[in-house]
């Protein structure tokens, strides 16, 4: 019989202790079989996900969306161009759908997508979406008449860009309740695309006062006029602002429309607009029987509204489509209607 060198059966009795006193799980880590191979996944059998979608919803967002593979420990998600925000880059197994945010608008994004077991990972799938431009608006120019009895009002100094749609928003206040606007011709409108009335509300105890929007296309003419031509000669006072959209489609630019109002109060709220999208603009317009203060509607830039503390009896403002009612509110409890406009890109 062979003798063993006591060192030698020291050392194999140490060995042995030693790997009795090893956690299991730390004995797999030493395993050359992952632990996939344990569920019946392996790296060439791991499934990719499928109908991945990518939806542009406004000018900065995308909704992301897809079906889950059987098997899966996450997801690995990427995006081009840029750097992905909103969606996280190693979504949760249960994960099938985010939304990326801070976006450039116009400009198209590729997002690849691969389901991962583990440290194995499928074949990746893609999807692209192009942003839609950002919507603008910028007011042209402006004009208030008080010339008694007018039957028109001419706005000076318009100039537009070539083909782009114009707001023709319009605050009156007559003698009479024939205040509606008849026709909106000038050298800074185009004749080949006939000027259309958007909406119309009038206000009042006496309905004397109304607020309306036209839609038009500018001329590209520099320093051009815009004539409003009213239905009667009855003119107390006149306010016209002249609004170029961009952005917004030049074939329909018009998404939805609604109008509001109350004969007192000091909420000045629109109504509610139907069918708009996250990447619609709107412009706001706002008119008052009493010249009093007006609060800037949250989210809305000013195109042309008082400042604060600052009396007036219209305002003007843009920002993002909201399907519920915008306010401004007023200084005093007066007569009030708002235009509220959809813009589309």
């Amino acid at each position: 019989m062979r003798l063993v060198h006591r060192k030698v059966l020291w050392a194999g009795i140490v060995v042995g202790i030693a790997i009795a006193l090893v956690p299991s799980a730390a004995l797999a880590v030493f395993s050359a079989t992952p632990a996939a191979v344990s569920a019946g996944v392996t790296a060439a059998t791991i499934s990719a996900p499928t109908g991945l979608t990518a939806t542009a919803t406004s000018a900065t967002t995308a909704t992301l969306a897809w079906t889950a593979p059987s098997t899966l420990t996450g997801y690995t998600l990427s995006q081009s161009a840029g750097t992905i925000a909103g969606c996280s880059a190693t979504p949760t197994a249960t994960t099938t759908t985010c939304t990326a945010t801070g976006l450039s608008p116009n400009t198209n994004y590729t997002w690849t997508l691969a389901a991962a077991y583990n440290s194995w990972a499928s074949t990746t799938v893609q999807a692209s979406a192009t942003t839609p431009a950002a919507i603008t608006a910028t007011l042209l120019a402006k004009i208030t008449s008080t010339t008694s009895s007018s039957q028109s009002t001419t706005v000076t100094g318009v100039s537009t860009t070539s083909g782009a749609p114009l707001l023709i928003l319009v605050y009156r206040q007559g003698s009479s309740t024939s205040n509606t606007i008849s026709s909106i011709t000038g050298t800074a409108v185009s004749s080949g695309s006939t000027p259309s009335q958007i909406v119309t509300q009038q206000f009042g105890s006496s309905t004397t006062y109304m607020v309306e929007a036209w839609r038009a296309t500018g001329t590209g003419t520099s320093g051009g006029t815009v004539i409003v031509t009213f239905a009667a000669g009855n003119n107390v006072t006149t306010t016209i602002d002249v609004v170029q959209l961009s952005g917004a489609s030049t074939s329909s630019p018009i998404a939805a429309s609604t109008s509001n109002t109350n004969i007192s109060g000091t909420a000045v709220s629109g109504g509610s607009l139907s069918g708009v999208s996250a990447s619609d603009g709107e412009a706001f317009f706002a008119g008052l029987a009493a010249n009093t203060t007006m609060s800037i509607p949250s989210g809305y830039a000013a195109l042309d509204a008082p400042a604060s503390g600052v009396s007036a009896v219209h305002g003007s403002w843009f920002g993002p489509a909201s399907s519920s009612g915008i306010i401004t509110t007023a200084g005093t409890s007066t007569a009030w209607a708002t235009i509220e406009v959809a813009i589309q890109p």
